[in-house]
């Protein structure tokens, strides 16, 4: 893919979230990634203090718990920053693994360089803030989501979120995407299904 499209791609979900950035003060080359679907970008445990930008596809962020349980911690689709910001900023290695669900192009650029250059624009910053704030609200609502709201509310809001996506992923990465065992799921789409016969 050209690169060219990619940078543009990168810029243009910048300046979405509102701020004129100027992009002179950024000189590092972004290295591409291309990702085919059902392998990993990274894995849990490894190290990802990376800058990593979804230009285009679907993927999902796979947490493995000590027993050895997989579960699905967010989807995401292109265009969007993804990774992990305490990877990024600490150094320190990844809590979850972020795995292709379809053929996927990634950029990236090493966090440390970038920031350090683009840091000197106050629109960059602005709009860094501003991505910040979408994740942590996202987090806030999602947990609240999982003490407040039923499965099968959880199921319906993860209906109208991701439309396209009921029918295109494993039910088991819904399932524990929304908390619940793929069994429990089949039974409410069975009764979804049926109360809107």
């Amino acid at each position: 893919m050209d690169q060219a499209v990619l940078e543009a791609s990168f810029r243009a979900y910048f300046l979405g979230l509102g701020h004129d950035i100027d992009w002179q003060y950024l000189s590092l080359s972004m290295m591409l990634h291309p990702v085919r679907k059902g392998d990993y970008l990274f894995h849990q445990g490894e190290l990802a203090n990376q800058l990593y930008f979804l230009h285009s596809g679907l993927v999902r962020y796979v947490g493995v718990s000590d027993a050895g349980k997989e579960f699905t911690q967010t989807f995401v689709k292109g265009p969007r920053v993804i990774g992990s910001t305490r990877a990024m900023v600490t150094g320190m290695p990844v809590l979850f693994g972020i795995q292709a669900l379809s053929d996927v192009m990634v950029i990236s650029y090493p966090w440390a360089e970038f920031f350090q250059q683009m840091s000197q624009d106050k629109g960059f910053l602005a709009s860094y803030m501003a991505f910040l704030e979408q994740i942590f609200i996202a987090k806030e609502e999602r947990e609240s989501a999982f003490v407040k709201h039923s499965a099968e509310r959880r199921y319906m809001d993860f209906c109208a979120d991701y439309p396209e996506l009921k029918e295109q992923v494993p039910l088991q990465y819904i399932a524990s995407y929304i908390g619940i065992t793929p069994i429990a799921l089949s039974r409410i789409r069975q009764k979804l299904k049926l109360s809107n016969g």
